[in-house]
């Protein structure tokens, strides 16, 4: 957690309720950070177009952009998926450099946040069941950072068929319901004090991020694959979650 990171998810919380700077500076000592840190994160967000300001001191996250639009990812799963005709896509890399590390890992996380894994060296493919046209995929894909030089193929029948454990989906099964034990715990549980509260203000963010992040990166596999019964049970509990949390954090931040 940073304090970047703190007040982009204080803010998704808040939803259309504009923060306060001091109320911002006080989610960053509830995390463990001082003000002058979140006074740089607040103007840097702010620069990087993420949050904006309907007010002098208050901030509300932007409207549009790809990190709001990955954000709030979580919350339309369902409407992201389409029956599975045994076609593929797939992306070739062989003409991007991996010379520059960075922009290397710019470019395979935006294939890995579409569900791509690396079947061959510079050989990525995933199911084409996201319901997204061509031409939307490689708008996402670009948006995201995939390289320029890719090469990106709709096929429906492949020489190399990936192996599904590439996709490691027992291991995200078994987060999915790590995360579920974890939120149930902290919905059922009620904190009786000032410093117990803080506690529980702390432990909802930082289990909130892991299960955004947790959903927001499900590669969407069709379901004759892998059943969705996990993802679906930890989505059914974000709402009441997150407004345990809104509750608690709003008594602490004094929103009214």
């Amino acid at each position: 957690m940073t304090p970047r990171l703190v007040i982009l998810d204080v803010l998704s919380v808040a939803a259309d309720i504009a923060l306060t700077s001091p109320m911002l500076a006080r989610s960053g000592e509830i995390m463990g950070f001082k003000s002058g840190s979140m006074r740089v994160a607040t103007s840097r967000l702010a620069t990087d177009g993420l949050i904006e300001s309907p007010r002098r001191g208050e901030w509300h996250l932007a409207k549009t952009g790809t990190w709001i639009n990955e954000q709030s990812r979580w919350t339309r799963l369902e409407e992201l998926v389409k029956s599975w005709q045994k076609d593929w896509w797939v992306a070739s890399t062989q003409l991007v450099s991996r010379s520059n590390r960075s922009d290397w890992r710019s470019h395979e996380n935006a294939l890995w946040h579409r569900g791509f894994v690396e079947a061959r060296r510079d050989y990525f493919v995933r199911p084409a069941n996201l319901n997204l046209s061509f031409p939307q995929l490689l708008n996402e894909l670009g948006a995201l950072g995939m390289a320029n030089e890719s090469l990106v193929f709709h096929a429906t029948d492949l020489s190399v068929m990936p192996e599904k454990q590439l996709w490691g989906t027992s291991i995200r099964n078994d987060l999915f319901q790590a995360l579920a034990r974890e939120i149930e715990v902290l919905i059922s549980s009620t904190p009786t004090d000032g410093n117990t509260e803080r506690e529980a203000c702390r432990h909802f963010l930082r289990v909130g991020r892991k299960a955004v992040w947790a959903l927001n990166t499900d590669p969407l596999l069709p379901e004759e694959w892998d059943g969705p019964e996990d993802r679906h049970y930890l989505l059914s509990l974000m709402p009441r979650f997150i407004a345990s949390g809104k509750k608690l954090w709003f008594e602490q931040l004094g929103v009214a």
